[in-house]
Formats: structure tokens, C-alpha cells, sequence
């Protein structure tokens, strides 16, 4: 029997480990990946060894919190293991996980007294002509190859989104030795110069500010087109993606074909909330801050009383606001396990609530930038683009639906009707895009809408791994 259980090793989940551990409770950390660091490490396989890993200055804390974390002799690692399922028992709650190293093990059940959810974000898709096509990415799959293994993949990127992480991505993908077609922004510039009006939110984060023109200056030096307004018409090839049609935001822009073999798509972020709205966890819709937003007190505690949310579950706000909540998140659990006075808590808490606060000022600040806009999202949406890509349903099909039955304002309803959101992905990634077009069409708030139920598993896997049944008592020893 475990104290807490954090399911993600991202910067919250590191960063409440150590915290936990601090304190004396039973921990043990659970993630998907081969190594903790989430997606802004990404750090290669162990077999690996890669010199300068990520020197810049902006990720020096969290080298050194991926230090302390993994030096803990208190702390459960489980690797490579996903969690499936979570249900409440008379101990707190027991957590059905299945490693993708040992799956002949099957389903293992792993109790623990309280929950940390802190399973992060993954990248926005969007809905156009092409999407499909081989070499259609997201620019956070793209940094994944490049990041972890080391890999290029691709000869000639062109990015196109809203979103300024793919300046970043652009950057390493020429400094790997690949080729940058160009990077479009479908802001206009003054768009993007709009956050000089909160002079102090960008002054406390002078360190990233300064990063990021680092990265700017060395694509202008590099001689990389980057152009605002620009539309995303279609992706185009026979067999694979061989061309990008786009076009100025102007009404009088003229099309244009960009040769390449990989299109990095960014714009921006959607939550990674399944395992806590299975849990009974209450979200919130925000069409522009991630989609299911986890709804929580001061303290992080979810409104499932015993589990606790940090990081992208809450909004997603990166790295570093996921390391101030993660903390924020244990001291909560170890209060609430009478590991630490009121008083402890409080003194605790104080020294970090003010960077806290200054780091979520700054993620409004982001967000409010890359959010694509409700047009935009509109206007890519040609009615042969696959609304889901799983089951091959276009969004002429699910406009067609919804005209031959008005009745509809469920996406429950909608999933019955046409399929959309029972492939292999069970409607991660098409939810999202779904939920904007059943609002388009009935003229309502996508926040009413209802979802796509969250069910057990919360990943695909097969029956066989659900018949195995085995004790993780093990692990505690």
C-alpha cells in the first residue's frame, strides 16, 4: 500500500515526488515513457548517452530536479507502465496498470492512499484536407524523434501553426542537420506583438523571453522565411505528403505551394484528462486553454476527495507551472495525511506562492497568444478533411448527420450515429474538433456540450493483457 501515487513523471510529477518523499510518504511514480522527464525533457532511452543534453539555460532546474529525483532512494519508479483504470476501495484506491515490459503479466491492480494526476498535455489536431497523408505531424511528435532518439524525420519541414513552440522545433530540426522550408504563424504579426502591453509579465520571465529571440535570431541568421497571417489550405501527395498549399489570411492572397516531406502542425495544446474524468474527477470546457480543464481548490485537491491535480491537467501552462503546482499538490497530501502541521504547510506553500502566480500570469498571457481563434479553426475544416482519422469519417458525413437529425446536441449521441470517436484513439484525438463542429452547427456554446464518456481503459490494450491478473505487492519490498 502506497501513501500517493502520482501517475506522470513530467515536472509536476517529479517535482511533487521529491516533495512527498521529503516528508516521509510511500511514493510511487508511474509513466508511460522508458524515462521520467515528460515531454519538454524527453530525455533518450537509457541505452543511450547524449552529450550536452538540452544545455540552455532554461532547462538547467529541471536537469537538476531529474537529478534529485531519480538519486531518491524512497521513490517507486514505474517506467514504461500505463495506468488503465482507477476505482475507488475502502484503503483510497486501487489503480489497474499494465507495464508495456512485463505485459505478460497482464492488468495489475496497485492500491494507494491518495492520487496525483498529473498526466500532462499532448498536440492539438485539426481538421483539414490531407491530414492523413504520411508526413502530416504534430511538431510535438516531430521534437519527440529529435529529442529522444536523436533522429531526424524528415528531409525538408515546413511548420505551420499558431503556436511559438514550433519556432523551437524548427531550430533543433536545423541544428540536427535537417532542412526548414519555412515556419508560418496564421497571426498576423501585431497579433503576436500584443503581448508587449504586459511589459511585467514578460519581465518576470525574462530568461524564456530571451530564449525564445535567441532561437528567432538564429532561424533569421539561418536565412528561414517566418511569415504571419498565413492560411493552411491542404497537404497534398499521392501516397505521402510531397506539398503544402497555403495562402496569405488577405482576401486577395494567392495560393501557394511549399515543396516538403514533413509538415509540423502547432497549434497549440489539449489536456490529458481521461484517467481523472473516469475517476469522477469535475472538469470544465475552455475552448482556448486545453478543452477538459480539472477543476481544483487552492491547495490542487481535485473534487474527488484523496486525489490531486498539477500541471497540464489544471490548464495547460507549461513547465514551469507545473513544477509549482506539483509541489503545491504533495504539500496538500501531506497535510491532508497529518505528515505536516498547518503551520509547515502555510511556511511552505509561501515561499513558491508568488512565483506561482507570476508563472500562470505569464501562461494566460501565452495561451491568449497561440489560441488559433474560432475562424480559423472553422475555415480548415473542407468537408472531405477527416473530422476521425480512426474511422475514416469526414466532416461532410457529420454536417450531413446533423442535418438528417436535429435532434443531436450530444457528443455521445453524435458518436452513436457516425462513429466518430470509436477508433483506436476512442475520440482523443477527434473530441476536440467534434465538439467545435456540433457547436458550429446547432449555434450553441461548446462549453454545454456534452463529452465523450471517459471509460476504462483509458489506453488501448489487449484482451488478453485484461484477462492477467497479478499482486504488485512486490514492489513495496
Amino acid at each position: 500500500m502506497f501513501d500517493l501515487a502520482i501517475v506522470g513523471a513530467g515536472p509536476a510529477g517529479m517535482a511533487a515526488a521529491e516533495v512527498a518523499c521529503e516528508h516521509g510518504m510511500r511514493v510511487v511514480i508511474i509513466d508511460e515513457q522508458d524515462r521520467a522527464g515528460g515531454q519538454i525533457l524527453r530525455r533518450p532511452p537509457s541505452q543511450f548517452t547524449v552529450r550536452n543534453w538540452l544545455p540552455q539555460r532554461v532547462y538547467r532546474h529541471l536537469h537538476a530536479l531529474y537529478a534529485r529525483f531519480t538519486d531518491s532512494p524512497s521513490l517507486t519508479h514505474l517506467n514504461n507502465t500505463s495506468v488503465l483504470g482507477i476505482s475507488q476501495a475502502e484503503h483510497g484506491f486501487t489503480l489497474q496498470i499494465l507495464s508495456s515490459t512485463q505485459s505478460k503479466q497482464g492488468l495489475q491492480p496497485l492500491d494507494a492512499k491518495r492520487i496525483l494526476i498529473a498526466t500532462g498535455c499532448f498536440d492539438m489536431p485539426l481538421a483539414f484536407k490531407g491530414a492523413q497523408l504520411p508526413g502530416v505531424m504534430a511538431t510535438g511528435g516531430l521534437q519527440a524523434f529529435l529529442k529522444s532518439q536523436q533522429i531526424i524525420p524528415g528531409d525538408k519541414f515546413l511548420f505551420v501553426g499558431s503556436h511559438p513552440l514550433q519556432l523551437i522545433v524548427a531550430n533543433q530540426v536545423l541544428a540536427a542537420g535537417g532542412d526548414v522550408a519555412g515556419i508560418m504563424f496564421t497571426q498576423p504579426l501585431s497579433a503576436m506583438l500584443r503581448v508587449a502591453r504586459s511589459p511585467l509579465v514578460l519581465l518576470r520571465q525574462l530568461p524564456n523571453i530571451l530564449f525564445i529571440m535567441g532561437v528567432v535570431i538564429q532561424l533569421l541568421a539561418k536565412r528561414v522565411p517566418i511569415k504571419f497571417g498565413t492560411q493552411l489550405i491542404s497537404a497534398e501527395g499521392e501516397h505521402a505528403l510531397e506539398r503544402v498549399k497555403v495562402k496569405s489570411a488577405k482576401s486577395s492572397g494567392e495560393l501557394q505551394n511549399i515543396d516538403c516531406d514533413r509538415l509540423g502542425i502547432c497549434f497549440g495544446f489539449l489536456t490529458n484528462n481521461d484517467l481523472l474524468r473516469q475517476a469522477g474527477g469535475h472538469c470544465e470546457w475552455s475552448q482556448s486553454a486545453g478543452g477538459w480543464i480539472a477543476t481544483h481548490d487552492d491547495g490542487m485537491r481535485s473534487s474527488v476527495p484523496g486525489i490531486y491535480v498539477a500541471g497540464e491537467t489544471t490548464g495547460v501552462a507549461g513547465a514551469n507551472v507545473a513544477y509549482f503546482e506539483g509541489r503545491l499538490a504533495a504539500l496538500s497530501a501531506n497535510l491532508d495525511a497529518e505528515k505536516i502541521s498547518t503551520a509547515a504547510y502555510a511556511k511552505a506553500c509561501n515561499t513558491f506562492r508568488g512565483s506561482l502566480t507570476a508563472t500562470r500570469d505569464f501562461a494566460v498571457l501565452l495561451a491568449q497568444l497561440s489560441y488559433p481563434g474560432d475562424a480559423l479553426i472553422a475555415g480548415t475544416m473542407d468537408n472531405d478533411a477527416y473530422l476521425c482519422k480512426c474511422e475514416e469519417v469526414t466532416v461532410g458525413s457529420v454536417v450531413n448527420t446533423l442535418a438528417d437529425n436535429p435532434d443531436v446536441t450530444d457528443l455521445n449521441a453524435l458518436k452513436l450515429l457516425t462513429r466518430c470517436g470509436m477508433g483506436h484513439c476512442q475520440g482523443r484525438y477527434c473530441h476536440y474538433q467534434s465538439r467545435f463542429l456540433l457547436a458550429r452547427e446547432r449555434k450553441l456554446a461548446p462549453e454545454i456540450l456534452g463529452g465523450f464518456t471517459a471509460r476504462f481503459p483509458a489506453r488501448p490494450t489487449s484482451i488478453k493483457d485484461l484477462l492477467g491478473t497479478q499482486s504488485t505487492d512486490d514492489l513495496e519490498s
